[in-house]
C-alpha cells in the first residue's frame, strides 16, 4: 500500500483509509473481520467518530481489534461539542469507548456552521481543550471536518489544525477553487470523506445518459489528486475494502484525456443532491428528511410517469405540510440545500391520487 504524508502531522498514511461510518449497521464479528482484513491488506489509518452509532457504537466495535493490533493503526476520531467542556468530555468518552490511553488525530466534527466555529475557536473553546489533550499526551494531533468551504479556509488560515477532513466526488469539487492550494500552502494535510457521496453519487445519473458512475472511477478520480493524502472509505464488508484496495494498488494512473473525460461525467451530474447523510435529522415535526429528499432525486431523473415514487410518498405520515419552518434541517445541512423548497417540490409532484 502506498503510503503519504498528512501534513505537518509527519504522519505517513495509507492511500486508502478505513472509515469506520457504517460499522453500526453491522454486528461485531462483521466488523472486526472487516478492520482485521483491512488492516492485513497494509490499510493503517482507521476512522470513526463519537456520533457514529448509539453510545459510541462504531468506536466500541474498532476498540475489539485495538485490543490486539493498536502498535500497526494510526486512529482518528473526533467530538461533536465545540465547547470547552464538551470536547473534553467527548474526548475521554472516545478513549474509553477504544479502549486506548492515545488518538493519533482528534477533530471537532463537522465544523460547518459559524457558532460551532466560535465556538470552537473562543478563548475558552473547544480548540483549547484538544490543545491541552495533545500537551497531555493524550491525542498527537488536531485536526477538524467540515461542510462549509469558507469556515474550511478560515481553519487552516488559523494554522491551529494539522489535517482536515473534506469532501471530494465527481459532482462535487469545490475544494478544487481554493481550498487545496490554500492547504499545501499551510502545510495541512487534506483526506477525503464521500467520496461516493454516502453512496447515492452511484445511483445518479446524466439526464441525456443512461449510465452512473462506477466505484472504480470514483476512486480513481480521487486518487488523481495528488494533493490529497488520502482517500477514506465507509465499508462494513471484508470484500468492499479489498475492492477499494485493489483498485488503488492496481489501476494505472488516469491519462490526461481520461481524467478529462470523468470531470466532463462529473460535470454532467446535478450539483447539490442530497447524500442522506442525515444531519438534518431528528426534525421537531418527525419528516423523514433524506428519505424524502431521495424519491425527488430520482423523480427529477426520470421523464415517465413513476406511480411507485406516489405509493412511497403516500406511506410517509409526516411530511411538508406538518413542517414547523424552523429551518434547523437548512441549518444543519452540509450541502446547504434548500430544503423545505424541495419537500414543497416533492409534495406537489407525489401527493396526487393513483
Amino acid at each position: 500500500m502506498e503510503m503519504r504524508r498528512l501534513g505537518k502531522t509527519e504522519l505517513q498514511v495509507s492511500r486508502i483509509g478505513f472509515g469506520g461510518i457504517v460499522l453500526p449497521n453491522v454486528d461485531v464479528d462483521q466488523a472486526v473481520a472487516t478492520l482485521n482484513r483491512a488492516l492485513d491488506l497494509g490499510v493503517n489509518f482507521v476512522d470513526t467518530a463519537r456520533i457514529y452509532g448509539k453510545d459510541g457504537d462504531s468506536e466500541r466495535k474498532i476498540a475489539h481489534v485495538m485490543k490486539e493490533r493498536r502498535d500497526e493503526v494510526i486512529l482518528s476520531s473526533r467530538g461533536p461539542k465545540m465547547t470547552y467542556d464538551g470536547m473534553k468530555r467527548s474526548l475521554d468518552e472516545s478513549l474509553e469507548a477504544l479502549q486506548t490511553d492515545y488518538i493519533d488525530l482528534y477533530e471537532p466534527h463537522d465544523v460547518s456552521r459559524q457558532s460551532m466555529y466560535d465556538q470552537l475557536m473562543a478563548k475558552d473553546g473547544g480548540l483549547k481543550a484538544l490543545q491541552e489533550a495533545k500537551e497531555e499526551g493524550t491525542i498527537g494531533h488536531i485536526g477538524f471536518t467540515s461542510h462549509n468551504w469558507e469556515l474550511i479556509e478560515k481553519m487552516i488560515e488559523s494554522d491551529q489544525f494539522e489535517a482536515g477532513l473534506v469532501t471530494y466526488n465527481l459532482a462535487n469539487r469545490e475544494a478544487e477553487d481554493v481550498v487545496l492550494d490554500l492547504a499545501e500552502e499551510h502545510d495541512v494535510g487534506l483526506f477525503v470523506m464521500k467520496v461516493f457521496g454516502h453512496m447515492q453519487l452511484l445511483k445518479l445519473s446524466p439526464p441525456d445518459e443512461d449510465r452512473t458512475p462506477t466505484i472504480e472511477e470514483c476512486l480513481r478520480f480521487a486518487l488523481a489528486e495528488p494533493r490529497f493524502s488520502m482517500i477514506l472509505t465507509g465499508v462494513k464488508a471484508p470484500e468492499e475494502i479489498e475492492q477499494n484496495v485493489r483498485i488503488a494498488e492496481t489501476s494505472e494512473p488516469l491519462s490526461a484525456e481520461e481524467l478529462q473525460e470523468l470531470r466532463d461525467f462529473g460535470d454532467s451530474l446535478r450539483r447539490g443532491y442530497c447524500y442522506g447523510c442525515e444531519y438534518c435529522l431528528p426534525c421537531p415535526a418527525e419528516i423523514n428528511i433524506p428519505a424524502i429528499m431521495q424519491l425527488l432525486d430520482y423523480q427529477e431523473r426520470v421523464t415517465y410517469e413513476w406511480p411507485q415514487g406516489r405509493r412511497q410518498y403516500a406511506r410517509f405520515t409526516a411530511t411538508i405540510e406538518d413542517c414547523l419552518d424552523c429551518a434547523q434541517c437548512e441549518e444543519s445541512c452540509p450541502q446547504n440545500l434548500p430544503i423545505r423548497e424541495r419537500l414543497r417540490k416533492t409534495h406537489e409532484m407525489l401527493n396526487h391520487p393513483f
